[in-house]
């Protein structure tokens, strides 16, 4: 122990953050703003994902929390550009103190006179398709998410 005072001072601390770690649960919780901060990082760790444009977290008086991404995407590659935001706001959101409701992805198109394309869908109910699989592809396109008109949005 005389040889390596540093090793031994490193393995009681090592054990005593495990402890801590275990105590707290699995997963850290994070604020509104990190989630923010930290989903550009996050998407630019995907491979063939979208350029990442910003994001936003927000609250609706009668939606409730909302976390909403916006992703320029090319034009014929849309449908993927909207995977890629269920996707990424499905993962980050298990990181919230407190889980949003609703997403929202808005896909801005590389064709300039193209409006963006902006995606609804609760939270829940995506959960249900992607994680818990007890809905299909086509309920959840069909029932859990709605497009909306290009007025309607809020920047980021």
């Amino acid at each position: 122990m005389k040889k390596y005072p540093n090793i031994f001072f490193l393995l009681i601390f090592i054990s005593f953050f495990s402890e801590i770690c275990l105590c707290q649960g699995a997963k850290s919780r994070f604020s509104d703003q990190q989630i923010v901060a930290m989903t550009g990082s996050y998407l630019k760790r995907m491979a063939g994902a979208p350029q990442y444009a910003g994001a936003k977290v927000y609250r609706h008086p009668e939606q409730g929390k909302i976390y909403q991404i916006h992703l320029k995407v090319d034009r014929n590659r849309e449908t993927e550009g909207l995977g890629y935001a269920f996707d990424v706001m499905l993962t980050m959101s298990q990181y919230f103190k407190k889980p949003p409701k609703v997403f929202m992805a808005v896909l801005h198109s590389d064709n300039r006179s193209a409006p963006p394309v902006i995606c609804t869908g609760s939270a829940k109910c995506t959960q249900d398709h992607f994680i818990r699989k007890t809905i299909t592809y086509k309920e959840w396109y069909t029932k859990c998410i709605q497009f909306q008109k290009p007025e309607t949005l809020t920047s980021p």
